[in-house]
């Protein structure tokens, strides 16, 4: 994510992050967890697949003296243990998939699968975030369980959705919808979050 993207989406999210857990897949470096602890966050779990990715993430928390409110996991953004490990309820949930995972119709499935899943930790507010370089089209714009998406385009090859939880959905029957929807699966051997 862009610093001007990020700044944006930060303004958009103004006055949600005190107080506030929140989830990071496809952490990266961790540049957008440790931005929503600056901002007044008392929780972040981030979640970051690659080995050498992964080492700079630990190192930034490290430096930046956050281990206390921080747990980082190096594992895949798009299977059960992220979201095991996700605090709950959690306020903002933030997912940067790499390019090729969107633009891949069989991957990006997985991945609005499991921003379908999220919905089951958040309680009745809080935001989805999902950034994408491809106008999603429906059926894929919306994901079961939430409200929206408000849409953002960025140039030419970025989107940034925000979704909000639908609190009068029944929370069980979508996931399982959702989970029906990407065959099932959540394994998303060969992908790589970096």
């Amino acid at each position: 994510m862009t610093a001007r993207v990020k700044e944006s989406v930060f303004a958009m999210l103004h006055g949600w992050f005190n107080g506030a857990r929140v989830l990071d897949l496809f952490a990266g470096v961790g540049t957008v967890g440790l931005e929503c602890l600056s901002r007044g966050a008392v929780e972040v779990v981030m979640v970051e697949r690659d080995r050498e990715v992964f080492r700079y993430l630990e190192h930034n928390i490290a430096s930046l003296n956050v281990a206390d409110r921080v747990t980082a996991l190096q594992g895949d953004a798009l299977g059960p243990t992220a979201l095991a490990r996700s605090p709950k309820p959690v306020d903002l949930v933030f997912m940067d998939p790499p390019y090729a995972l969107m633009t891949d119709p069989a991957t990006r499935a997985l991945v609005l699968g499991q921003a379908a899943r999220t919905r089951s930790l958040f309680a009745d507010k809080g935001f989805l975030i999902l950034r994408t370089p491809i106008d999603l089209v429906e059926p894929e714009r919306t994901i079961p369980g939430f409200r929206g998406p408000e849409s953002h385009r960025y140039k030419d090859d970025m989107w940034v959705y925000l979704y909000m939880p639908d609190a009068s959905s029944d929370v069980a029957h979508d996931i399982t919808h959702a989970t029906d929807a990407s065959d099932g699966s959540s394994d998303s051997a060969g992908t790589d979050d970096a």
